[in-house]
Order: structure tokens, then C-alpha cells, then sequence
């Protein structure tokens, strides 16, 4: 039940009528030893950072003084921006939060320009800088001890913790000395008058009864009696303040007077609320009818203190930090709670950063906070509602054999006991909304839920707010294993590293940090790296909960079977990011399916929502799920992926305008459903999205024994390697496992296209010998299979081995031999190409401009645009040495704009490259330049793999005419 007039006028005048820095019941003075008062203000001044001081009250009217000299601030609205930014204690407050809580359901037309506005007004007002701008929103520069509601706070805090009655009285008047009036006056925002004045209002109101609780313990009667007369008639539904008043009045021997005023009190409750007064005050009305109560101490009400220790080597979660700050904020309405479900993977931190943030907000909260243990993930099994709503019962008081027996009574009895009330709830552990839902306090209320489940139900139902912890920042994680490893000297590298190995999990960082900490070894990392089996290298001897594998076993414990299996099978992805379709072929189950198991995963964080439409394991689940591994099933889940990855591969060939020159596939497997694409632009979407999956999954499968699908997935995967021109070390790597694996099955066929594969790479690397030798031992096997174009196609990339070492004359007997086995347009043309490549390096000009102009004609004849392009790009190189300027620049123009538009990026570079050099030959100096630029923009893009055509590139710059002139 919520007081319907928090403050009234009268109150106004007692909190105006108060002498600063004095109590208006004792006459005390805060000694001035621990307060500094400015003059006439009662307040503390904080110097300003940059020479005066500076001090911002919100308790009263909207106001700044600099150096003592009031502020002209202007309008309600600039009064609202300076509150809401000052409320936030130097955090960056992000635009839309700005709008909504200057403005809330009635913003401005264009919100931008409006809020430049009043920003702009402010800094004038208050000095430019002051006020910050960054990319996370505005923020003002001040500490809070220059904001009046954050003193306020730290001395109720203060108050709260200490033990000694005397510094807890001085601070409550401290606290009480610095109220102007209704917080917020002057300022126009329905958030601070909805959420942040009731807030400081209540918490105003506690300070006074903790202060006349505090003067009736030293027996000062008659001093707290007309100020609790003036706070009763300005709060006549505070039933806390009745209680305080009637007790005084008994104690004096006054009981006929108390006994009137109690009657007067439950009538103007009943006819303002419907409702009698609450249990405290109708048990008083009993005691009074029996006779005056006994002179005796006023006894506090009991406030639970249940939060488990702070971590000392807590850090970071900035951004979950600050989320929480902004929901307690904001608040909730008054006909609703305030709940928070925070939920993550186990060991993600969720319980030390609910407890970490319930120490930093207990001020909030000065009923107390009730913290309590659900055990929805844990070997013990998990605490039923019924058993839980009894421990909390107990800890506000409530005697055992007084705490119903039916679940719904126990549920109706902690929202009356919470009603009024300012307590923070902190449900941890739980298992899934049902099990929390019993426990949840009423209207008014805050509580905060941690659960590996993503509690969707309580988002859902009950409008929880929700927070999904991930991983750490890397920063975030060197920081925590600084604090841990304290005093050893590991550098922020090795640090770094051995976050890494602990996927940035803070149980995982701790537990790694503790027992490297033991260790004499000098380098971190080493331990963890060296470990087989990293999991056990994540446990401290037989403490489960310090167990990283311990505690992701309570997680899989609790799936359906169903969605059990598929975490298994998903222990063999060979990726590090999967999508719905191939996790259907390893499941061997359609994908309406997949997406309910993927979406039970995720629900128990078990798995990550990458973006719309793919997933991802965190490192250290990874390795958990690949430990529950049962051979026969994982076998077959590998065996399915393989076969779609091998046949989805060939589909996106064929939508790229490759051809399949040798039948390798099979009929899909039982269960395996490829794509299919409807353009190029999606094939190659796919193949990047999907490549460092294929790579690892050729490697994986082999090593599985699954030696024809992992060979004829990576004879699918060479129209992309080719195309960007840049095999990387791993799938280099590939291809060589690969040819192993045709050869392990007696292949030759397979073996020989893999090897001309495999041969092309070491070339494109400058391994030319290593080119020589893999190509020659191809030819042998493909003359045994006997096939002419696979014969054509290995003499053809011998040729231009050849001419790349240097050995023209035997190059051209290769092209020519090329020639004789071609039997289709395509590959002749291709053969043509090469052989024009070379004629070109012979001098022979004319000869390689039309046999290069042959290969154009050849390919477009079968709308074969990359051959298009690569010969244009060859026509234009014999045409330039030729000393036909002109058309060179339109061939390699051509050229160019074929290898944007297919996104041919590596081919593209040393196209613009030879562009600049036409250019420059017809003495266009700019145009060379320009395409010498877009070279190195384009070069840069690739990457890595560019490193020596971009050493070209600079070389070109440098030494080129400055201007056509």
C-alpha cells in the first residue's frame, strides 16, 4: 500500500521552517569536525575541478552555485536535463534515455535538435565544461559529492552500516539537513515526478522516524512529539508514522487520546482505501484496550541483512552495472514490481555481480535485502517455492509456527510484509520462472533474478527486465586476473593469452588464476595451453563449484533428452558458428525441428544466438560438449554434415558459374538436405560465411576416418580458393590432408584432381618446385584414369608453372599438349589464356593479343564471365607490349569492372596495377595514379595476402610523373 500524499505543504513548511545544519528536535549542531557547512546553506561544497566550487542541489528547488553565486539556469526544461544528468553521477546518459525522461510520452517533433538546444542552454548556464559529449551520450563532470541527493544517499548509507548510535544519529540529521523541499522543484519531467521524487520522498520520511526512533531511545518524549504531530497531518496514510505517535502518546499516560486518534486513523483509511490499518497498528489498538503499554525500548523493525559477501576481486560488467542503475532509476509504476532477471551461462558471474551491485545500491533499499539461494542448477537439487517462501518469511520476522501452510497464503503474506517497504530481493540460482514466480514481491517491489534459463516467461508475464551475461571484455578479464595473481609477475600479455584460454569465463579465470598462482612456472599461460584436458585444469580438487565442468553438468542435467542429444553432436561441429540448416543434417532432423532444440539451448544459455540466424558454443562448452561424445552417434552426426557441406559446396559452385568437370558426389545420405542458391551474390555469401567451417571440417573429418567425404568436400572448395587467390596456411593444410585421404581409399581419380588443386596453391605461395612436383605426379595418375580433360588441365597449369619459372619453350609444349586434350569450350579457352600469357612473355605480342582475344570469344560464348575477365585482363597486358596504348586501357578497363562486379578482389589488384601502367606508357600520369589508388584500396581490403602486389603498388606511386604536365 502505497501513502497517497508523500509530502504536502505543511511538511514543505517544516522541511523550510528547519534550521540549517541543526536538528529541529534537539537543537544539536553536526559537529563541524565531520561536516564543512557553507555559509547559511548547511551543505558540503566540493571544490570544482577546474578552480571554483561547484554545487548542485535537487532536494528543493533546481539550482547551481559556483563559488556561492546562484546559477540562472532558464527554463523548467534545462532544470530537467541538469537533474537527469546529475542523477547519474558522471555516467554518459544516452540520447533516447534523455528524451524519454525529459519528455516521456510528449517529445518534441524532431528530438535531436531539440535536445542540442537545452544542452546548449545548460553549458551556457553552467560553463561549458562541465558538461561532456561522448559517444555513449552526455554526461556532467562533477564527483558526487557535488550533487545534494548523492550526499543525501551516502549519509543514509552511512547511517545504515554503522553500529554506533551516535554516528548513526549524526548522520541521519546531516542527511536530513540538506532537504530544501519536494526534490526536483522548478523542474518539468514526469519521470522525476513519477519515479526519483517518491523515491527521495520515502526515503526522506525513514530518515525522520529513524531520527525521532533514535531521540524516544534517549528518552527525549516530549522533543519527538509535535514533529511526529506535523508528519501525521502532512502523511495521514503513513501508518509507520501513527504507530510512533499513538506509542508516545500511551507512554505518556495519554491512552484515551491514542485510542481516539487510532479510531480517527482507521476511518480515514477505510475511506480513502477501503481497507482496515495494517497488523502493526491494529495489534497496538489491542495492546491499548488492555492498558497502557510498559515503558520500553521503541523496537526496530526487523531489516534483513542477508547478502552474501562482496568478491574483493570483483571487476568489471560496466555495461551490466550500469543497465541495473538505469532500471532502479526508472523505477516501475505503482501498480507494478520492478523486476530483473539477469541470466548467462554457468560461471558467467551472475551471482557475484547481483551481489556486487545489491552492496553498491543498498542505500536504496533501507528495509533491507533478502537474498536467497534457489539451487535451480546445483547436485542437491533445487529448493521448491513452497520451502523458499518459508526462509524468506523467516527472515522478515515472521515467526515459524505464524507462516501458513498453503503455498498461496505464504506468496499473499511476503507481499503484504514487502508492501511499503523498500527491499531489494535477490532470487538466485533459479531454475525456471515457475519455480520464481511464487516469490516475487507485490506492487512497489524490487527484485532481482539470476538463472542460466533466460526466464522468458517472467519477461513475458510479469514485464521482468532482462540481461544476458556473456563473456567478459578482454580487458575486462586481464583486470580480474591482476587482483587474483596480485604480487606474481605475469605482464598484461601473458594475461591476455591465458584469458583467452579460459574463453573469458569468470569462474573459469578465477579457478585458472588460483592455481597458477601455485605454480613456479614463469609464463601463465603455459599450464592451461600444455593441458589435454583444459576442463580439469579448471578445477581446485573436489569443490564443484569451483568446477567449470561441474557446473556445466548441472546445465545439460536439466535438458530434455531431445535437446540433450543435439548438445552432444554439436561437441563435433567441426565451426565455430553453425546455422540452422547444417545443424539439421548433423542432427539428421528437419530444421522446424533444429530451431525448437537450438531455441531450448539457448533458452539455457547453453548456447549463444550469434545473429538472426546462426549460433556459436563459448570455447570452454565447446569442450565440454565434445567430452560427452558417444562414438556411434557423433560418427553419423560427422558423416551427415560432411555430405551436406560436400553437396552444398557443389551447389554454390554451380550458382557461381562453375562447372563440374568431374562427377566426385554421391547420392546424398539419408537425412541431407543441401541448399540451393538462387544467385552468385548468395553462393558467395555462403562460402565466406562458411569457410573457416569447411577448412576445419575437411581436417576433422579425415582424422574421423571419413576419408571420401572429407576429400570430396575439399575438391568442392577449390572455385573459391582460386578466386581469392590466397591460400591461407590452414587451407593449405587442408588441401595436403586431403590428397592423403584420396590416396588412403585408392582414389586416383579424386587423388589427382585434389593434387592439381593442391599444386596451384603451392604455386600461387612461390613454392614453384613443390608446384612442379605435385603436378607431374597428378599428370601420371589422371594419364592412368585416362580422362582428356583432367590430362588438358594439368598440362595447362604445367605450362604456366613453366613460364612463371622461367622455362618458356617447355611451357609451350605443355599449352600446346593442353590443347590437343581439350574437348569444350571453357577449358579451351582457359588453355588459350595461358598459352597467350606466355607468347606474351616470348615477345610474341601479336600472337598472345589474339590467341587472348580467342579465349575472351571462347568464354562469353558460354557466358563464362570470370574467364572473361582474366582474359581481357591477358589481352590488355599483350596489347600494352605491343605499344597499342588505347587498347590495353580498354581491355584492362573491362577487366576491372568484371572483377568488382564478381567481386574478384585478388584478381582485381594486379589489373588496376597493369590500368596504371597503360596509363602511364600513353603518358596519362593521373589516370595512373588514380588506378594505382583504387589498386591499394583494393589491395588493403584483401589483406595479408596482398602483401606483394602492394609493395608493387607503392613502388608505382612513388616513382611515378606527379601530373599530366
Amino acid at each position: 500500500m502505497r501513502n497517497k500524499a508523500i509530502a504536502s505543504p505543511s511538511l514543505h513548511r517544516l522541511i523550510v521552517q528547519t534550521t540549517p545544519c541543526h536538528d529541529p528536535v534537539s537543537r544539536r549542531t553536526v559537529p563541524s569536525r565531520r561536516y564543512r557547512c557553507a555559509p547559511g546553506s548547511g551543505r558540503p561544497m566540493t571544490e570544482r575541478v577546474g578552480g571554483g566550487a561547484v554545487e548542485v542541489r535537487l532536494l528543493g528547488a533546481v539550482s547551481v552555485r559556483i563559488d556561492g553565486r546562484l546559477v540562472e539556469l532558464g527554463g523548467d526544461r534545462v532544470r530537467a536535463l541538469l537533474a537527469v544528468l546529475a542523477l547519474a553521477r558522471g555516467e554518459a546518459v544516452s540520447t533516447p534515455v534523455l528524451a524519454e525522461r525529459i519528455w516521456g510520452d510528449e517529445p518534441p517533433a524532431n528530438i535531436g535538435p531539440s535536445l542540442h538546444t537545452l544542452m546548449t542552454r545548460l553549458r551556457r548556464a553552467i560553463g561549458a565544461d562541465l558538461v561532456a559529449t561522448g559517444p555513449a551520450g552526455y554526461s556532467l563532470r562533477l564527483d558526487a559529492e557535488q550533487v545534494d541527493v548523492h550526499r543525501f544517499s551516502r549519509l543514509l548509507r552511512t547511517a545504515v552500516q554503522t553500529d554506533d548510535p551516535t554516528v548513526e544519529y549524526d548522520a541521519v540529521l546531516a542527511a536530513l539537513a540538506l532537504w530544501g523541499g519536494r526534490p526536483f522543484d522548478g523542474a518539468r519531467s514526469g519521470w522525476l515526478d513519477d519515479s526519483e521524487t517518491p523515491r527521495l520522498v520515502e526515503q526522506y520520511l525513514a530518515a525522520v522516524e529513524r531520527r525521532a526512533d533514535l531521540r524516544v531511545e534517549d528518552r527525549h518524549y516530549g522533543e519527538v512529539l509535535a514533529l511526529l504531530r506535523e508528519l501525521t497531518a502532512a502523511n495521514p496514510l503513513r501508518e509507520s508514522l501513527w504507530l510512533r505517535l499513538l506509542r508516545l502518546l500511551a507512554r505518556g499516560g495519554r491512552t484515551a487520546e491514542a485510542l481516539e486518534l487510532y479510531e480517527s486513523v482507521r476511518l480515514s483509511i477505510a475511506d480513502e482505501l477501503g481497507v482496515d490499518p495494517g497488523a502493526e497498528l491494529r495489534a497496538l489498538y489491542a495492546e491499548l484496550l488492555t492498558g497502557a503499554p510498559e515503558e520500553a525500548e521503541v523496537l526496530r523493525p526487523v531489516v534483513p541483512r542477508q547478502l552474501p559477501a562482496d568478491l574483493p576481486t570483483f571487476t568489471g560488467r560496466r555495461s551490466a552495472l550500469a543497465f541495473l542503475d538505469d532500471v532502479l532509476a526508472v523505477g516501475g509504476s505503482e501498480q507494478s514490481a520492478v523486476i530483473v532477471a539477469i541470466d548467462g551461462t554457468g560461471g558467467a558471474g551472475k551471482t557475484a555481480l547481483a551481489v556486487h551491485w545489491a552492496h553498491h545500491a543498498r542505500t536504496h533499499f533501507p528495509d533491507g535485502q533478502l537474498y536467497l539461494n534457489l539451487r535451480g542448477y546445483s547436485a542437491g537439487g533445487l529448493i521448491e517455492p513452497h520451502d523458499a517462501l518459508q526462509s524468506l518469511l523467516l527472515g522478515l520476522g515472521v515467526p515459524n509456527d505464524e507462516i501458513p501452510g498453503a503455498l498461496e497464503a505464504r506468496s499473499a503474506l511476503l507481499r503484504t510484509l514487502l508492501a511499503e517497504k523498500q527491499v531489494l530481493l535477490v532470487l538466485d540460482n533459479a531454475r525456471n520462472a515457475a519455480q520464481v514466480r511464487p516469490l516475487l514481491p507485490g506492487a512497489g517491489g524490487f527484485a532481482i533474478v539470476t538463472s542460466r534459463n533466460q526466464l522468458r516467461g517472467l519477461v513475458a508475464r510479469e514485464g521482468a527486465r532482462r540481461f544476458s551475461l556473456g563473456q567478459m571484455t578482454s580487458e575486462e578479464s586481464t583486470e580480474l586476473l591482476a587482483r587474483v595473481v596480485s604480487g606474481r609477475p605475469y605482464d598484461v600479455a601473458q594475461l591476455a593469452g591465458f584469458a583467452e584460454l579460459c574463453g573469458r569465463l569468470p569462474l573459469a579465470l578465477v579457478v585458472g588464476a588460483e592455481r597458477a598462482s601455485r605454480s613456479r612456472s614463469a609464463d601463465i599461460t603455459k599450464q592451461l595451453a600444455d593441458a589435454s584436458d583444459r576442463l580439469s585444469a579448471l578445477e581446485i580438487g573436489d569443490d564443484d563449484l569451483s568446477s567449470v565442468r561441474a557446473v556445466l553438468s548441472w546445465s545439460y542435467q536439466a535438458l530434455p533428452s531431445d535437446a540433450a542429444r543435439l548438445f552432444r553432436m554439436l561437441g563435433v561441429y567441426p565451426g565455430a558458428v553453425f546455422e540452422p540448416p547444417a545443424v539439421a543434417a548433423l542432427a539428421g532432423l528437419d530444421e522446424v525441428e533444429v530451431d525448437h532444440l537450438l531455441d531450448v539451448l539457448v533458452e539455457a544459455n547453453l548456447l549463444e544466438q550469434a545473429s538472426a540466424s546462426s549460433y556459436q558454443l563459448h570455447d570452454l562448452v565447446r569442450l565440454y560438449a565434445a567430452g560427452l561424445e558417444e562414438p556411434s552417434e557423433s560418427q553419423q552426426a560427422l558423416a551427415r554434415l560432411l555430405d551436406w557441406l560436400a553437396q552444398t559446396a557443389q551447389a554454390a559452385k554451380l550458382a557461381r558459374g562453375g562447372r563440374l568437370r568431374f562427377a566426385l558426389l554421391r547420392k546424398p545420405l539419408d537425412g541431407v538436405r543441401p541448399l540451393t542458391f538462387g544467385s552468385d551474390a548468395e553462393a558467395l555469401a555462403w562460402f565466406r560465411r562458411e569457410w573457416a567451417t569447411l577448412v576445419a571440417a575437411v581436417v576433422h573429418g579425415a582424422e574421423r576416418g571419413h576419408h571420401w567425404l572429407a576429400a570430396t568436400l575439399a575438391s568442392g572448395l577449390w572455385d573459391y580458393i582460386e578466386q581469392e587467390r590466397s591460400p591461407t596456411p590452414a587451407a593449405l593444410n587442408a588441401s595436403e590432408i586431403a590428397v592423403r585421404s584420396a590416396r588412403a581409399i585408392n582414389e586416383p581419380l579424386l587423388e589427382a584432381v585434389l593434387g592439381n588443386q593442391l599444386a596451384v596453391s603451392y604455386g600461387l605461395l612461390g613454392r614453384i618446385d613443390d608446384a612442379l612436383a605435385q603436378f607431374l605426379s597428378s599428370l601420371t595418375l589422371m594419364e592412368a584414369v585416362g580422362d582428356p580433360s583432367g590430362i588438358s588441365m594439368l598440362h595447362s597449369n604445367l605450362g604456366m608453372t613453366y613460364q612463371r619459372k622461367g622455362e618458356l619453350e617447355t611451357a609451350l609444349q605443355h599449352l600446346e599438349q593442353a590443347l590437343e586434350y581439350s574437348n569444350e569450350d571453357r577449358s579451351y579457352g582457359a588453355v588459350l589464356n595461358n598459352l597467350a600469357r606466355t607468347l606474351c612473355e616470348l615477345g610474341r605480342n601479336e600472337e598472345a593479343v589474339e590467341n587472348a582475344l580467342a579465349a575472351v570469344e571462347r568464354h562469353r560464348r558460354v557466358n563464362y564471365h570470370r574467364g572473361v575477365a582474366y582474359a581481357l585482363d591477358t589481352a590488355g597486358m599483350a596489347y600494352r607490349r605491343a605499344g597499342d596504348y588505347e587498347q590495353a586501357i580498354s581491355c584492362l578497363v573491362e577487366s576491372a569492372r568484371l572483377c568488382r562486379e564478381l567481386e574478384l578482389g585478388a584478381a582485381e589488384v594486379p589489373t588496376l596495377i597493369r590500368l596504371g601502367e597503360a596509363y602511364e606508357a600513353a603518358g596519362r600520369y593521373d589516370e595512373a595514379r588514380a588506378a594505382w589508388q583504387q589498386a591499394l584500396t583494393v589491395a588493403d581490403r584483401q589483406g595479408p595476402s596482398q602483401h606483394y602486389d602492394r609493395a608493387r603498388i607503392l613502388e608505382r606511386l612513388q616513382t611515378a610523373p606527379a601530373n599530366d604536365g
